[in-house]
């Protein structure tokens, strides 16, 4: 990896290989990119393995949520890309535009700053990184200090792709060696021309901050606080296994992690009952049958300690056990969470979720909508038409219907969050488009000696105009406005 780099040469590295791999077309680098999906596919077993044993997955949740949905978004782009990026002839107001083409053609930004977290350091990172690429971009791909070996795996499969010298540069700074804080200065001071960033919204808003003094575009991928809306009308043993789903998956470690769930009050007795049945049977572990992962820094924990404490400080009540000296985080279900509590104020990484009962409608909205976070969200329902419309009424982001955190996988759909979950979207067309600008051209296809608004300037000129612009945005009827054109003298 390129540590012992300046952060300068990186970037100069990253401009020299950007100005050839821009040239191509964007058939072309499809085609130079299939052989990092064909790597990754070939090395599957590998990388479940640096995965589970790097950050404590269970190897099917490194397989659907690192590998499947990277190798869908590739496969997705290698398909879509060329149609997406195309340049395409918009339109004009004729009485101005008369004898002219527009066309906008989307370029890329070309040294493009990607900093990836650790909860899923494969997906993470590559989604982003091969983006940018479609979109004719280099990367400098900035991978969590926590997890060296993905990041490592990571720089190998570009080789075996075959990919242009100096277009991914991946780096992995140790902690002892330099802070994660002054490394993203340090890479952003270089001057890249974009910046994506997959974090806690806290760091976030430091690298925001920092950026921002150089004035770098940038997309924000932050934390969530998502919600799960359960109706009574619903299927509630699919609601239950879902919601178990969605609150512990990776051991409760992902954005769009289910961290609040509110059920109708008339099931909420049989809900809670049902949820704290199912957790009884999840299997905690990195064994292939294994369902909960492992909360392996102890940052997590120490945070998650500290947010639980809180929470039962100001009244809350725990409905699992947790001994805290056995160096693990089971899953944690709380109730009765004062709205000021830490738990809900804060982003939450880890197994635990609150619940709480709703009378109606509206109270279950206002309570998912009383959040900072704006990410994801999910609703169980037999009502179709009051999904949809609930849908639309949440804050957030995405919203799964009678599931979670699966919706995210599409790799046709745009994702992002709003507010204190970020900004931007990546995935699906938006995605190829947020990597990259929009350059419009103009092109006068019957050129004249002058045209109406050049020099010199005359009142006769005035007059016409100003006839014109009266007629077409007065007021009134259009016999009215044809008068306009033809004003008394």
């Amino acid at each position: 990896m390129s540590e012992g780099n300046s952060f300068a040469t990186r970037i100069e590295n990253a401009r020299r290989a950007q100005a050839q791999w821009a040239k191509l077309s964007v058939a072309q680098r499809c085609r130079a990119l299939c052989p990092l999906r064909n790597a990754i596919a070939s090395q599957i077993d590998r990388i479940v393995s640096v995965l589970s044993e790097e950050v404590g997955k269970p190897p099917l949740d490194a397989l659907t949520g690192d590998i499947m949905v990277t190798l869908e978004q590739l496969r997705f782009y290698e398909r879509e890309a060329p149609r997406i990026l195309r340049t395409r002839s918009i339109g004009k107001p004729w009485f101005l535009f008369s004898g002219t083409r527009f066309r906008e053609s989307p370029q890329p930004h070309g040294v493009v700053l990607i900093f990836s977290p650790w909860n899923y350091p494969f997906q993470l990172s590559v989604i982003p990184m091969a983006t940018a690429l479609f979109a004719g971009n280099a990367v400098l791909l900035k991978c969590s200090e926590q997890t060296p070996r993905t990041a490592s795996l990571i720089e190998a499969l570009c080789r075996e792709a075959n990919l242009p010298e100096g277009l991914v540069q991946v780096s992995c700074e140790p902690a002892q060696a330099a802070e994660p804080a002054e490394a993203a200065s340090g890479l952003i001071d270089a001057g890249p021309d974009f910046l994506f960033f997959t974090g806690s919204s806290r760091n976030g808003r430091a690298v925001a901050q920092h950026a921002a003094r150089h004035r770098i575009p940038a997309v924000f991928e932050l934390g969530g606080k998502d919600a799960c809306l359960v109706f009574s009308s619903c299927d509630l043993a699919r609601a239950i296994r879902g919601a178990l789903y969605g609150a512990f998956s990776n051991a409760g470690q992902a954005c769009v992690g289910v961290k609040r769930i509110y059920v109708e009050q008339s099931i909420y007795a049989a809900f809670l009952r049902g949820f704290l049945e199912g957790i009884g049977s999840l299997r905690m572990g990195t064994t292939f049958d294994s369902d909960l992962g492992l909360v392996r820094f102890d940052s997590v924990r120490r945070l998650l300690s500290e947010q639980v404490d809180d929470a039962l400080a100001r009244g809350a009540t725990l409905h699992t056990a947790w001994q805290r000296d056995s160096g693990q985080v089971p899953p944690l279900v709380l109730t009765g969470v004062p709205p000021e509590s830490l738990l809900l104020t804060e982003e939450s990484f880890g197994p635990v979720v609150c619940l709480e009962p709703f009378r109606d409608e509206a109270e279950a909205l206002a309570l998912a909508n009383s959040t900072a976070f704006a990410l994801s969200a999910s609703i169980f329902t037999g009502d179709s038409t009051q999904g949809q419309r609930l849908a639309l009424q949440l804050d957030s982001g995405t919203c799964a219907i009678n599931d979670v955190i699966r919706n995210i996988g599409n790799p046709s759909a745009s994702f992002g969050g709003n507010r204190a979950s970020g900004y931007g979207r990546y995935h699906g067309p938006a995605g190829l488009l947020t990597f990259s600008r929009t350059k419009s051209v103009m092109t006068v296809t019957r050129p004249q000696a002058t045209e109406i608004h050049w020099f010199p300037f005359t009142l006769r000129t005035f007059q016409r105009l100003r006839s014109l612009l009266l007629f077409r945005h007065a007021s009134g009827s259009i016999g009215k406005r044809i008068r306009h054109l033809f004003p008394q003298r």
